[in-house]
């Protein structure tokens, strides 16, 4: 296998750093419609006014999550970029309490004194390689902590829209309520298990045991989602078993 550079691996890192909000995102969806489909069929006796109920949950879903990633990404990244120029500006200012807490730091690390003194040494005689180094061992932050919001949102928007077709569609093409609900809640469980089979995948963690994990969450929800849409049908006075 060729070896990749130190650039394709950081660039590969950073397309990872999005399987966050593709998870997130669709667990979410998933799980939101799948739980609002469960919940309307308990309670209303129309499929129609169910479908077009979800609809609307998914498009205000999708938006409500697109832009509450891209504020949050964004508040992250203004946080993280102001500490990155206070760690620049000292280690323009005062680099010897700079090169001090690297000193330091590389020892907690295992480098004898001696050694971590010689590694600091080079450093410094490279401004750029001593701030890339101190703002990731002395800080702990560094540029790839950074996200573009815009990505994260558009990110996670779409990833809850993919999740929200998984019990719809389903729903959708089944013209029975109470058999478009079964073909809903088995879609939600095999998909949540396939989306904890990958996590568990590229976590390098056991497949099964992740993916077992989501369906277990996914039948909670389902089952809560139609007990509450039972009872809320129940005190309401709507006719629960007007399922068509």
């Amino acid at each position: 296998m060729a070896s990749i550079t130190a650039e394709q691996r950081r660039q590969r890192f950073e397309r990872l750093s999005n399987i966050r909000e593709v998870v997130f995102g669709m667990q979410d969806g998933i799980l939101t419609t799948a739980g609002v489909l469960c919940g309307l069929a308990g309670a209303l006796p129309g499929r129609y006014e169910v479908i077009l109920t979800a609809l609307a949950s998914t498009a205000a879903g999708a938006i409500s999550m697109a832009a509450g990633a891209y504020l949050g990404t964004r508040a992250e990244a203004e946080v993280l970029e102001g500490e990155l120029n206070r760690a620049r500006s000292e280690v323009v200012h005062e680099p010897y309490l700079i090169q001090e807490s690297l000193l330091d730091q590389l020892g907690r690390e295992g480098l004898s004194r001696d050694v971590a003194y010689r590694v600091v040494k080079l450093l410094s005689s490279a401004p750029e390689a001593l701030t890339k180094t101190a703002e990731e061992k002395v800080y702990g932050i560094g540029e790839s902590l950074v996200s573009n919001p815009v990505i994260d949102g558009i990110v996670m928007g779409l990833a809850f829209v993919c999740g929200a077709l998984v019990p719809l569609v389903p729903f959708v093409l089944v013209s029975s309520t109470r058999a478009g609900l079964v073909a809903a809640v088995v879609a939600t469980a095999v998909a949540l298990f396939g989306v904890g089979y990958f996590e568990g995948w590229l976590a390098d963690r056991t497949r099964w045991v992740s993916g077992a994990h989501f369906l277990a969450v996914a039948l909670g929800a389902a089952v809560a989602g139609f007990a509450l849409g039972k009872l809320i049908g129940w005190l309401s006075g709507v006719n629960v078993n007007a399922l068509s």
